[in-house]
């Protein structure tokens, strides 16, 4: 397990962390580290980590995080530049031909790295035509420093314009309270409410891991079966050197599948507002007869939708059964989550809220998720969503907690089935997060605190900094 800040849980594929004499030797030290980077000289990289961050991560792993995780997204480093020094951290501005990252780097009197971090420039948001605080509605009594604090970060989300409204739950030991803001619609200044309906995205993975978890104990599937034992007809070109891709590396997307299939857009029905809706089962499997893998699948973590959708499928053909019907026998019924569906009952409908995209903030419509709906499709409110992280927090039975295990270790962060495990500060916290083109969703807890947030919004403007650092504050001041 690594250690991380709470600004680093959100960018779980971008730091490396495990303490800079003087900034000349830090100038030295990155000097090498960059010209090793650029010259694809990757297991060097390896040689200026100290003992005791060689003790946590392997060579493979910093070799993969460097390749693949950095330079394959940002290519190579066209500028540095040393900005300060906070006690015995030095901090660096690095640009990268496709972007620029923040590199506070540790180094030891022998000129070896003890502690790095790489992390987003943090740049001040420019707001325009904000919206004054005192016209955003909210239930927040505002009575405890912890209501203080969540009203300061909600109203921060929706000093923009673009956003419209927030729903944020939170237990405490046996504790509960939710606070809510802004309005259901825009314009309709309608406070949102317990029964408020929103997209989770890909928060919806965690159900279908949980759904896995029972599958595997009832000994419908086992997690290093060969995926092609549960899909139909015959794949033999989906496999690296004979090694093929496992249920487990599904779900803890180590498959080598792309995030989604090269073909998504390729058919006349796809619809560019409602992209997975007429992709069909078929669709995947005509994808996978053509698929090739490029590397050994279990090692390398690739977010990836597909492998989820794919997922879905097999729990379904182990089955029998559409995963709507696992999905209430297995967690909502025996949870008495009501609200949590695929599909919203018409009697629900009037609870649904409208989705914005945050960058043009027009309303958008919510997807059908079609045969991708075990990666993210589902709608919940706030009530079920506290009752299923108290259910989670809690260990409600052997299923959630298989969930929980981890299966795959990444620099900065590990993954059980679906959910990510971090630490936030000195407590160890299980997420995930979700996002569709008009809502983004982040539910997290820690069990040795018996602390839980979950946030959902209408707009697809990111909620993970808010949520984590609302968690934090609470944890913090139990």
């Amino acid at each position: 397990m690594v250690k991380i800040t709470a600004r680093a849980v959100i960018l779980q594929k971008e730091q490396i962390y495990l303490r800079n004499l003087n900034h000349m030797d830090s100038n030295l030290v990155i000097s090498r580290l960059i010209t090793f980077y650029n010259n694809d000289q990757f297991s060097k990289i390896y040689t200026l980590l100290a003992p005791e961050f060689q003790e946590v991560f392997t060579e493979e792993s910093v070799i993969d995080f460097y390749k693949n995780e950095v330079k394959r997204i940002l290519g190579e480093v066209i500028y540095w530049k040393h900005i300060t020094d906070d006690n015995d951290t030095a901090e660096y501005l690095v640009d990268f031909r496709e972007g620029e990252l923040s590199l506070k780097v540790i180094v030891t009197a022998d000129n070896l790295i003890e502690y790095h971090e790489w992390a987003p420039v943090s740049k001040e948001e420019v707001i325009l035509n904000a919206r004054d605080p005192l016209t955003i509605r909210s239930n927040n009594p505002k009575q405890t420093k912890l209501h203080r604090f969540i009203d300061k970060k909600a109203i921060q989300y929706l000093r923009d314009p673009d956003n419209r409204g927030l729903s944020i739950g939170l237990i405490n030991g046996t504790y509960t309270e939710t606070f809510f803001y802004g309005e259901t619609k825009g314009g309709n200044n309608t406070l949102p409410d317990s029964q408020s309906l929103y997209e989770i995205g890909s928060i919806s993975k965690t159900f279908t891991a949980i759904i896995l978890s029972h599958a595997v104990h009832q000994g419908k599937i086992k997690l290093r079966d060969d995926i092609r034992k549960y899909l139909p007809g015959n794949y033999p070109n989906l496999q690296f050197e004979g090694t093929p891709i496992k249920i487990v590396d599904l779900s803890n997307h180590t498959s080598g599948l792309p995030g989604i299939p090269a073909n998504l857009e390729d058919h006349p029905d796809y619809d560019m507002d409602n992209p997975y809706h007429n992709y069909s089962r078929e669709m995947i499997y005509e994808y996978l007869r053509d698929f090739v893998p490029d590397e050994l699948p279990g090692l390398r973590a690739e977010y990836s939708n597909l492998g989820f959708a794919i997922l879905g499928i097999i729990l379904e053909n182990a089955y029998q059964v559409p995963l709507k019907t696992l999905l209430q026998e297995i967690i909502t019924a025996p949870l008495e989550m009501t609200d949590t569906s695929f599909d919203v009952q018409k009697k629900h409908k009037a609870f649904l809220t409208t989705g914005y995209n945050d960058e043009e903030g027009k309303d958008v419509a919510y997807w059908d998720m079609g045969t991708f709906k075990a990666a993210g499709g589902l709608k919940s409110n706030i009530n079920d969503m506290i009752t299923y992280l108290r259910a989670n927090m809690e260990d409600y039975n052997k299923d959630i907690s298989l969930s929980h295990q981890e299966t795959d270790l990444q620099p900065g962060f590990g993954r059980g089935l679906a959910w990510i495990v971090q630490f936030l500060n000195d407590a160890v916290i299980i997420w995930h997060n979700g996002g569709t083109a008009g809502f983004r969703s982040f539910c997290g807890f820690s069990k040795e605190r018996q602390a839980a947030i979950v946030v959902l919004s209408n707009s697809s403007k990111d909620v993970d900094s808010l949520a984590l650092e609302i968690l934090l504050h609470l944890i913090q001041n139990q």
